[in-house]
């Protein structure tokens, strides 16, 4: 038995070596096991440690002697009639006890615009108003985040619409935060169809950006017919590229998003190689893909299959990282607190009307208050917090660190077994990755 990843640090602090009794051991609910050539790997979502077993070893977990000690001892096995989510629960329970509160809000996701040059066929925001921050508003969201923010690093996520449609409103915040000494970064989720060479200039400049996600859903005509852009001069695809080019050359990390729905999945896997071909150098931008689903009540070029659809993502998430452009999620090496910004007290969003919301794909609906007021509502935010228990969840794999907001538009069905395959299928890409990593690690340590 080997390990390659050690206890994650919260259990670490809180955990301790299980007991051996005279019992029936299983294998615990909360690990994954993968083949691999060197044997099986087992990973422990509670525990967040990874062994290596050899084939041997594996064959014989579960036989008396001292591998099987081991195990039990490590929590991969635990007695047949454990109730393991009410200790993972508990686990939680302290670690949140255990981690430092920080005071004030630091992230702020702003609505410059809700407007757009796109018409995407899957915008969530179809159908709802439109409208651009005016510069007085501007000015009042630069002194919300001063008052708020307790003299605290801000992060700026500019979000739309386009917010490039409405750059001057993200000059007057960065103007003014910088005339106030309120140190910040920022971030973007654009199309990238309004980045030139003065825009790139200002943003990294003025508005300090590091960091940009840009959508692209397929190869040159699939992505101008999904984009649908107002603006019918030449390729939006060729226009948009342009733009990733300036951004990488001007530093900033460029990330694309690929939206894989029934329509495009083998399509984005011919771009996926367009974009290897096309970024060979040092300066390339990462990838990684969503698998579209309903949100709403809105058909999004879903699959009717959910099976077939998890299936796709899994095979373009596996070429994109063999191109060397994805990148899998690594796994955690602690137990989340907060699902995302809509669970957080530290977050917030704000439209162009002033109006604050917790959650960036809810900017309508849900919301908590107004930055001209100095109280939120406090039964919204609550609302926010109240997270999804299903049945399965008792001796579900992900029960240590899964956490799913009733409130959110994507868990309205609850927690099918679809979203708990999608998991597996990231974990697994993680789990390899990770050893993968820790292989190449051991070689190079072996020839020093």
């Amino acid at each position: 038995m080997r390990q390659i990843y050690p206890v994650m640090k919260h259990f670490e602090k809180i955990g301790s070596p299980q007991k051996i009794e005279e019992r029936v051991y299983r294998l615990s609910h909360h690990v994954m096991t993968l083949s691999v050539t060197e044997g099986v790997l087992l990973y422990h979502k509670m525990t967040g440690e990874m062994l290596l077993l050899t084939s041997g070893e594996w064959g014989t977990a579960h036989a008396d002697g001292a591998l099987k000690s081991e195990l039990i001892k490590r929590w991969f096995l635990v007695p047949e009639d454990f109730d393991e989510y009410e200790l993972s629960m508990k686990i939680r329970e302290i670690a949140a006890i255990l981690t430092p509160k920080k005071p004030g809000i630091n992230s702020f996701t702003v609505f410059p615009t809700t407007d757009c040059n796109a018409r995407c066929f899957y915008c969530y925001e179809k159908g709802r108003r439109r409208q651009s921050m005016d510069e007085k508003t501007a000015l009042d969201v630069a002194a919300y985040i001063r008052r708020v923010s307790a003299g605290q690093d801000v992060q700026l996520n500019w979000f739309g619409g386009e917010p490039l449609y409405n750059s001057k409103a993200i000059d007057i915040i960065c103007d003014e935060l910088t005339h106030a000494g309120v140190p910040f970064t920022s971030r973007m989720i654009s199309n990238g169809y309004l980045f030139d060479e003065e825009t790139v200039k200002k943003a990294v400049g003025q508005w300090k950006l590091h960091k940009v996600q840009i959508p692209l859903d397929g190869t040159e005509e699939t992505y101008n017919r999904a984009k649908a852009f107002i603006c019918k001069e030449g390729s939006a695809f060729k226009k948009v590229l342009g733009s990733i080019d300036l951004l990488l050359d001007a530093g900033v990390d460029v990330v694309i998003r690929m939206n894989v729905s029934r329509e495009n999945a083998w399509d984005l896997e011919r771009l996926a190689g367009e974009l290897h071909e096309r970024y060979r150098g040092e300066k390339r931008p990462g990838i990684y893909c969503v698998l579209l689903k309903e949100f709403g009540n809105k058909e999004v070029g879903c699959y009717e299959d959910a099976a077939k659809g998890v299936r796709a993502y899994e095979r373009l998430g596996s070429r994109i990282v063999e191109l060397g452009l994805g990148h899998i999620d690594r796994i955690r090496r602690d137990i989340p607190m907060n699902r995302c910004m809509a669970d957080s007290d530290r977050s917030v969003t704000v439209l162009p009307d002033g109006r604050l919301g917790k959650c960036e794909h809810e900017s309508e609906e849900k919301l908590i208050g107004s930055i001209y007021d100095d109280e939120v509502d406090a039964g919204a935010v609550s609302a926010w917090k109240e997270r999804i228990f299903v049945p399965e969840c008792r001796t579900c794999l992900f029960a240590p660190t899964c956490i799913k907001l009733k409130a959110c538009a994507w868990n309205k069905d609850g927690c099918s077994e679809a979203d708990r395959e999608l998991m597996r299928v990231v974990l697994r890409q993680s789990i390899l990755s990770e050893y993968k990593k820790q292989v190449k690690k051991q070689l190079s340590d072996d020839e020093i």
